[in-house]
């Protein structure tokens, strides 16, 4: 069985507007930047393939943070929202004819090494899947894949502009499976100071 040929997904491009305006791949844990940790993640699972979107900030991003093992792509259309940089990354992976790509938008930088194993492990079992999302007591965490399937989906389904990438993971024709990983850290959104501090506290 031929391993999946895949991109991984970080998406680093927003505002930081709850965040005060300090960019958020520019916050540290553990010493590394958001931006920095993820990438480091996704290379220690094996993912060789992987994609920076960046917008906000773009220059201070480049010049303070290590992306050397990632090709950055630079979203001039940040503003737009989330959707616009995930629509970024599905181009690259068009571009390089990916099986799938795994999404990781840089407000979850504490997602581990082994959840995204598990992610990949399971899409080379199961190929046939359009999305696949670690869970943990049964809810559903980052970073989800989504196989080329869905990418004409990301790129052009109506129901994407309101829900954004969601709209395809819930969308009645979509096959979304799932594996359980079993690690809260999957959970961990960080988009204001006070849910920063709180991760720092609790899994740093």
């Amino acid at each position: 069985m031929s391993e999946p040929s895949l991109i991984g997904l970080i998406t680093a491009a927003g505002k930081s507007t709850r965040m005060g305006g300090f960019p958020k791949p520019l916050l540290t844990v553990e010493r590394d930047r958001f931006v920095e940790r993820l990438i480091a993640q996704y290379d220690r699972a094996g993912v060789e393939d992987i994609v920076v979107v960046l917008g906000h900030e773009a220059a201070e991003v480049r010049k303070r943070a290590d992306l050397s093992g990632a090709t950055v792509v630079e979203n001039e259309r940040y503003e737009d929202g989330m959707l616009s940089s995930v629509r970024e990354g599905v181009r690259e992976a068009q571009d390089r004819d990916a099986d799938g790509l795994l999404l990781s938008p840089v407000d979850y930088p504490l997602i581990p090494t082994h959840a995204i194993s598990a992610v990949i492990d399971a899409f080379s079992e199961q190929p046939a899947a359009d999305v696949i999302q670690p869970t943990t007591d049964g809810g559903r965490g980052h970073p989800p894949l989504f196989a080329a399937s869905t990418f004409d989906a990301l790129l052009h389904d109506p129901a994407t502009e309101t829900e954004g990438a969601r709209a395809v993971v819930y969308a009645d024709d979509t096959d979304t499976r799932e594996v359980a990983v079993d690690d809260e850290r999957i959970f961990v959104d960080i988009d204001t100071p006070e849910e920063y501090w709180d991760a720092v506290k609790r899994f740093a």
